[in-house]
């Protein structure tokens, strides 16, 4: 199925802005959970890096066993409704690029998933809620595509 824009809901944004506000321009992350309906994916929930994670100034790595805990907590509490999508995190940008490191990160996850995978990119430096969709990139890799493709993005 073809996937044609991804929607956040305002609970994933308060997670971004909550973790930037805590952060800064010091990458931060986490994961994705949502659905897939009508060619849309609708992000509905977004988790923070855990306390393990690894903060630095141009990376950053998620604590897996939070990680892994989220996604089965979320996915449990749902009713199997909300799966993983992909994941998300900031730069020190104002508009984010991905990196070559990024799109490698982005290509390995969707090999192992089961058709698609989302990268969410989030500028850090005066981000503020409400520019959301204008300080973000959503790349999306599907797994039998050769090239990931950018798509539109929007806030319910």
């Amino acid at each position: 199925m073809p996937i044609k824009q991804v929607v956040y809901s305002r609970e994933a944004l308060n997670t971004f802005e909550s973790e930037i506000n805590e952060f800064g321009i010091i990458e931060t992350g986490g994961v994705l959970m949502g659905y897939v309906k009508d060619e849309t994916v609708h992000v509905i929930k977004a988790s923070d890096g855990g306390p393990d994670a690894i903060h630095e100034d141009v990376y950053f790595r998620a604590d897996p066993n939070y990680i892994d805990m989220f996604i089965d907590v979320e996915y449990a509490n749902s009713g199997g409704k909300l799966r993983y999508l992909g994941e998300w995190h900031t730069h020190s940008q104002i508009i984010p690029e991905p990196s070559p490191k990024d799109l490698n990160s982005l290509y390995e996850i969707a090999e192992s998933a089961d058709d698609f995978c989302l990268l969410l990119i989030i500028g850090a430096i005066n981000f503020k809620v409400d520019e959301f969709i204008n300080r973000s990139i959503t790349v999306i890799k599907h797994k039998h595509l050769k090239s990931p493709f950018s798509l539109s993005s929007q806030v319910f």
